[in-house]
């Protein structure tokens, strides 16, 4: 049996480049029996976005949108601003609303706007709402298609609809149940559905406390849903709570994704915009940004570094092991700081019950402290026999107060942050770095001269 890695490695971007210039029919032949998601992938791996649009010519319409929209946001505003609106208009006449409202919103205005005019009124009217949503939204993730039934059908009625147009909707796995206003009552399961009796009335199966989406609700607050009540797909209603979409699963894990990449990014001092196939200088300017924000938090280091050169001229063995009191202090820190901000991201950590997790982390802290407290300190004793052991309990108790730091400072800056309305991934791992080396160099090199010179 052929499977996805099999595909890929049949036709490299190489071979379909080979194919388009010399046998065009077996290339379509090809490229129509993939996936959508492969297609993406193949684009992908082309070096030029010339190659791209050779690829691009040959890809049918009916799968060229899905193949687009696997591509980054960057690379696919690029490769639409070559198509015309009668292009546009064939590939999203393929697409779901919600995929085909991506399309739309990714190419120039004017180009959206006649694509709009020439689309047959009943399509219009699909697209007409989801565009007007902030795509990071329920809004922006929903599509159009749905069944929906009035509250006083029979069963028997809803499945003979069903039979009739349900085969029209992809991924159908709930009748979604509306008053005469179109409110949403409440969503029945297709099993449900059909092990009841042909007389019961809808209204009676349909199960009102469903949990739902508001049209404006934070896509990350939609994925908090799917994953603690477990649906395949979550009605999304407006503010009177009229239905005006569904939310499936295949999209919340594209959401769940793009949030976790995002997180990791941020935790690296990266743009959430940043990826592989973004030209060099606007990489570059990016990371620039955060680069010389670093920059002016080690030159705070250096500061406290510089306050000790006496100390240090005197003792040259504190230079061979301040690094070692910083570092692990950043590592114990880091722990923490990837801990705590994953916990606000899925909703499990606020400032307000964060109490527990606090005291845990900051014991976590002392417990590794004392550990490789006694371990350096050792170490120094032995490796600079000439100090003596009042070197050994100088850089322990200097990476005891550092991890002691490092756990607290990994704990209260994101926590800090979000209280602030500040996006914690953003900032903290700058912030903390700045607190673990300042702590880590003030406390060794102050004892240092303390009990050392």
């Amino acid at each position: 049996m052929q499977n996805h890695d099999d595909k890929q490695l049949q036709l490299s971007s190489k071979e379909a480049l080979h194919l388009a210039k010399w046998d065009e029919v077996r290339l379509e032949e090809l490229l129509a029996s993939m996936h959508g998601s492969e297609l993406g992938e193949l684009l992908l791996a082309c070096h030029k976005d010339s190659e791209r649009q050779t690829l691009i010519n040959h890809i049918p319409d009916e799968l060229l949108g899905d193949a687009l929209l696997e591509l980054p946001e960057g690379m696919q505003e690029d490769l639409l601003a070559e198509f015309r609106a009668d292009e546009v208009e064939d590939m999203v006449e393929h697409l779901d609303s919600d995929d085909a409202a991506d399309i739309l919103q990714a190419v120039d205005k004017e180009i959206a706007d006649e694509v709009m005019d020439r689309l047959e009124p009943s399509e219009r009217r699909e697209l007409e709402p989801l565009m007007g949503h902030d795509e990071e939204s329920a809004g922006g993730l929903m599509q159009a298609e749905l069944f929906k039934v009035r509250d006083d059908w029979p069963v028997e009625k809803v499945l003979q609809v069903l039979r009739r147009f349900g085969k029209e909707i992809e991924n159908l796995n709930y009748v979604y149940v509306v008053d005469d206003d179109d409110l949403l009552v409440g969503v029945l399961s297709l099993h449900a559905l059909l092990f009841s009796e042909p007389e019961v009335i809808v209204h009676d199966l349909a199960q009102s406390d469903f949990p739902r989406a508001l049209a404006g609700q934070d896509q990350e607050e939609v994925a908090r849903i799917f994953d603690k009540y477990d649906v395949l797909a979550l009605p999304v209603v407006d503010e009177r709570g009229e239905l005006v979409g569904r939310i499936t699963a295949d999209d919340v894990i594209d959401v769940i994704q793009e949030e976790a990449t995002e997180d990791m990014y941020r935790l690296a001092a990266l743009s959430d915009e940043d990826d592989l196939a973004e030209a060099v200088g606007v990489t570059a300017r990016r990371r620039g940004i955060w680069l010389a924000v670093n920059l002016m938090t080690a030159i705070a280091a250096s500061i406290v570094i510089s306050q000790f050169e006496a100390t240090i001229a005197q003792v040259v063995a504190l230079a061979v092991l301040m690094p070692i009191v910083a570092s692990m202090g950043g590592i114990a820190g880091t722990q923490t700081l990837t801990v705590i901000v994953r916990g606000i991201a899925l909703g499990r950590v606020t400032f307000s019950n964060a109490r527990r997790t606090l005291i845990k982390e900051v014991s976590v802290g002392m417990v590794s402290g004392v550990t490789f407290a006694l371990v350096i300190g050792t170490i120094a004793s032995l490796w600079f026999p000439e100090l003596g052991i009042r070197l050994g309990w100088i850089i322990a108790a200097a990476m005891l107060i550092n991890l002691f730091a490092a756990a607290l400072a990994g704990a209260m800056i994101p926590l800090t942050l979000q209280r602030l309305k500040i996006d914690p991934a953003l900032a903290s791992g700058t912030i903390l770095t700045t607190v673990t080396d300042v702590v880590g160099f003030f406390s060794f090199l102050g004892l240092a001269t303390m009990f050392l010179i």
